[in-house]
Parts: structure tokens; C-alpha cells; sequence
């Protein structure tokens, strides 16, 4: 199984890049090969100009996954600006992949904010989403590590149900 995980977040403190790569280590400890891209080392111009050969990458990344983990922060109660440039640029041939997200947000109140990425994803592209999503807060992170146990075996939940269910949809 092939998943590309793609933390969006521009943050040079990424709480999603965490949970990205702690997924990423989960999965692969499964059988997974993942490959985590972050769109920190993209060079993202809006869909009016050039595409640049690291979007190019990303859409051929995309293309070849067999499914994909969107890690997202919260911006204005809904997806940033650079996700944003992302799908539109990059994910053309997500047609029906199996996806999720990953969400880290600043406080409790903005667990709504991943709908917006659900709606764009299914009915843009038709993908099929695992129904569990993973939301953070900052009081779940102790500088660059998990400290909450219980967002941990939320964590342990997600990874397997994404495994064996994107392992079912692509066999």
C-alpha cells in the first residue's frame, strides 16, 4: 500500500507535520510504504501562474499513491490559502482515492473546520474519506512531542482502521 502523506501547514512549528509523521511511522510499522511530503519545500504559485516543477513532483506523487493523509491547520475556521493551491493544482488524478485528515488547530472550537477539506475532496474528486479524523490541540503537544495519551489511541485507531480498510479498497 502506497500512502502519501502531505502535511500542508506552512508553520516552521508544524503541529501537523507531528501528527503526520507519527502516522507515517505507524503505517509503515504496518507494511505501509509512505512517503511524506512537506508543503514547507514546496515552492507554491496560485493556479494563475506557472506551475512549478515541485507542484509538478507533488501531482505525479499524487497520481501514483494508492491513497493519501492530508495533515491541515485551521486558518479562519476552514483550510489555508497553500492547501488550497494544492488541491487545485495538484490533485487531478486523486479521482476515488481513499483518503484522511489529520487536523491541528489552536484550541477545541474548531473541530468543524475539516469539513470544509471533505467537501472539496468528495466532490471535487469523488474520494472516499476514512469517517474517523484526527483533531488536535495545542494542549495535546509538549513542544515537538504527543503528550496526550488519549490522542495517542485516537491516533493507534486511526492507523488501523485507515491500514486495513485502504488495504480492502485497493486489493
Amino acid at each position: 500500500m502506497k500512502t502519501l502523506i502531505l502535511s500542508s501547514s506552512l508553520s516552521k512549528k508544524s503541529r501537523s507535520l507531528i501528527l503526520c509523521n507519527n502516522i507515517a511511522k505507524k503505517l509503515s510499522e504496518k507494511g505501509a510504504n509512505c512517503i511524506i511530503v512537506d508543503a514547507r519545500n514546496i515552492r507554491i504559485n496560485p493556479t494563475h501562474r506557472k506551475i512549478t516543477t515541485e507542484m509538478e513532483i507533488l501531482a505525479k506523487q499524487i497520481e501514483e499513491a494508492d491513497n493519501i493523509i492530508i495533515g491541515m491547520g485551521v486558518h479562519c475556521y476552514s483550510i489555508s490559502d497553500s492547501l488550497k493551491i494544492i488541491l487545485d493544482t495538484c490533485f487531478a488524478k486523486a479521482i476515488g482515492k481513499f483518503y484522511a485528515i489529520l487536523c491541528a488547530a489552536g484550541g477545541e472550537r474548531s473541530y468543524l473546520s475539516t469539513m470544509h477539506l471533505t467537501q472539496i475532496c468528495m466532490n471535487e474528486w469523488r474520494m472516499i474519506q476514512l469517517p474517523r479524523i484526527i483533531y488536535a490541540t495545542k494542549k495535546d503537544f509538549n513542544g515537538d512531542n504527543i503528550s496526550s495519551n488519549e490522542l495517542l489511541e485516537r491516533i493507534e485507531s486511526f492507523t488501523e482502521e485507515f491500514y486495513s480498510i485502504g488495504e480492502k479498497l485497493i486489493s
